[in-house]
């Protein structure tokens, strides 16, 4: 799955953003039939916009399938002409980008709602905070959800950072922002340096 730039339909300006989902080659029949990968994303972005997140404007998404089985699934949004929160932390340094991405996922969670993959790369570096994306594992907040957020956001960090006290205080900062931790901060951070361990990018 890549990302592809296109001029914008008729009555929108600036470009697309369109991601072509196919099946994966480890994918079974059972795994086809159920909803795909474009289907989940279309509908996280509705219920983010729904919530009065800032997400990328959704224009279009669908699948096409045969015999009940996923062919392809296709998610368009218009481009957002924006670096990931990796790409601009990376070439300035700017600590700011992480705590504002740590209050975003803070407003994630109290709209009710979870990411699912809030890697620091799935955010754009945007103002006033980073705007998320790619909702592919986006689902209701719960404990169990926002649990598996803060681990994946705090290991992303870490492995951006290489630096588990930047982490750690990005966690605080979550917390302070309005969101009580689900797990303390030494049993979430021990998760969060496991989760940096086996991830090959932040």
């Amino acid at each position: 799955m890549g990302v592809m730039r296109y001029m914008a339909p008729p009555g929108w300006t600036g470009e697309t953003a369109v991601k072509v989902y196919t099946p994966r080659p480890k994918h079974g029949i059972l795994r086809r039939l159920r909803t795909g990968r474009a289907a989940k994303e279309g509908a996280g972005y509705m219920a983010f916009t729904e919530r009065g997140l800032s997400v990328p404007t959704l224009l279009l998404w669908g699948e096409s399938r045969r015999w009940g089985l996923l062919k392809f699934g296709i998610v368009v949004t218009l481009w957002v002409d924006a670096p990931s929160v990796v790409e601009a932390y990376t070439s300035s340094q700017q600590e700011e980008l992480l705590f504002s991405t740590a209050e975003e996922l803070a407003q994630i969670h109290r709209a009710g709602l979870a990411h699912g993959d809030p890697y620091t790369r799935n955010f754009l570096a945007t103002h006033p905070r980073p705007m998320p994306l790619d909702l592919t594992s986006w689902s209701r907040f719960g404990k169990a959800s926002q649990l598996t957020d803060l681990i994946r956001f705090a290991g992303s960090v870490i492995k951006l950072t290489n630096d588990p006290n930047q982490a750690k205080a990005m966690l605080l900062h979550y917390e302070r922002f309005g969101s009580q931790l689900p797990v303390s901060i030494d049993d979430l951070m021990n998760r969060a340096v496991a989760c940096a361990q086996v991830k090959n990018r932040p």
